[in-house]
């Protein structure tokens, strides 16, 4: 008789949960607007960021949603250009329904994209976009709607200087990167954190995005030999650069803010760019149990290991679920309020805490190419 007590209570709590994940099924859904670049030159990070995105919400909705609702995703293509930017999130803006943003990727475009949400007074989390200028106008800079969860420029080009420092390896690098907020940001917070610590940055060269021919640059390059190159570049530019410098013949190092996973794998593979090392905000190989689940979650559903792009979907998604739990209400003015207050665990190791200028200054990882794989060399606070 008591078995079937234990029998029967067990039941009703299985159809409990089950109708109550129905319900929130039901249920009107929660929207999240997300603006990244799905065609183009950047596609492949945006259709990343979005995966990760679409995996955080298939897991809180499995879960049975917040506040008896299911997050939904509406993203819109960008094509890391800063009028279509504005276009998609007008696009957005005009569904009501949407709560909260996420993106915008490239730093452009999320700047151009900040007075937009300031005037809908909608929640803006930056989860990608690197450029200083962003968190300087966010919070007391202004801002009060816009909040980034990622390390800016200046941080993540002070972390890798004091690796390089530490290293004692380089006296000179030139910097090269794309013509955006992108490229001559992270120049230019290297360019002065290296200062500080003895190595020069003996020139910088920037290039149009798209640009197909290298090749007159890596010849001054090649001539002028610095110690090292600190690259600055996307996705599509990025490999294209990688490409002719291995065809070139280059011997002098890579360093920068290199991407050292996914589209790249071939090349790092083929011992191309062996020495090459990087600062990062993410990497798949980051040893805590948290990104552990994350990667093998991500793998499963899409049959590849995530990049910097999928975390910082995936992470954001959390970081807003966790402020509309917090506010109890899916109200924009509410969820502003409780990411003021956010203190959510990275699965990189740091705490996502935002300061007066609504920035989470979240960990970097320094990353070497060794015998043609990528190493994490250690995690550092930016």
């Amino acid at each position: 008789m008591e078995t079937r007590k234990i029998i029967s209570h067990g039941l009703c709590a299985l159809a409990m949960s089950v109708a109550g994940m129905a319900h929130a099924q039901k249920a009107d859904p929660i929207i999240i607007g997300m603006s990244t670049p799905l065609t183009g030159g950047a596609a492949y990070l945006g259709q990343h960021e979005k995966k990760g995105a679409e995996l955080a919400i298939d897991e809180i909705n499995a879960a049975g949603g917040i506040l008896g609702r299911p997050l939904q995703l509406d993203t819109r293509d960008n094509r890391c250009n800063p009028s279509e930017g504005v276009s998609s999130v007008s696009r957005l803006l005009d569904n009501r329904s949407v709560v909260a943003l996420v993106g915008a990727m490239c730093s452009s475009v999320t700047l151009a994209l900040m007075p937009q949400v300031e005037r809908n007074k909608t929640p803006f989390l930056v989860n990608v976009s690197t450029a200083k200028s962003i968190s300087e106008q966010s919070g007391v800079g202004g801002n009060t709607w816009t909040f980034q969860t990622n390390p800016t420029d200046a941080g993540l080009a002070n972390a890798l200087a004091a690796y390089l420092e530490k290293q004692g390896r380089y006296k000179t690098i030139a910097a090269v990167g794309e013509d955006t907020d992108y490229g001559r940001g992270g120049a230019d917070m290297l360019e002065e954190a290296l200062k500080a610590r003895g190595i020069s940055v003996v020139s910088k060269d920037f290039f149009q995005q798209g640009t197909q021919d290298f090749n007159t640059l890596l010849t001054r390059l090649n001539s002028s030999k610095p110690d090292a190159i600190a690259l600055y570049a996307l996705a599509a530019d990025q490999l294209n650069f990688f490409r002719q410098y291995h065809g070139f013949g280059m011997q002098i190092p890579l360093t920068g803010r290199v991407e050292l996973s996914g589209l790249q794998e071939k090349i790092i593979g083929s011992g191309a760019i062996d020495a090459a090392s990087s600062v990062f905000p993410y990497s798949p190989a980051v040893d805590t149990p948290e990104n552990k689940r994350f990667v093998d979650n991500f793998k499963q559903a899409y049959k590849e290991e995530p990049i910097y792009q999928s975390f910082a979907g995936y992470e954001a998604v959390q970081v807003l679920a966790a402020a509309i739990r917090k506010a109890g209400n899916a109200d924009r003015s509410m969820i502003r309020d409780a990411l003021k207050q956010t203190d959510y665990s990275s699965m990189m190791g740091g705490k996502i805490q935002f300061d007066d200028n609504n920035h989470a200054h979240n960990n970097a990882v320094i990353l070497e190419v060794r015998d043609g794989k990528t190493v994490v060399v250690g995690l550092f606070g930016t």
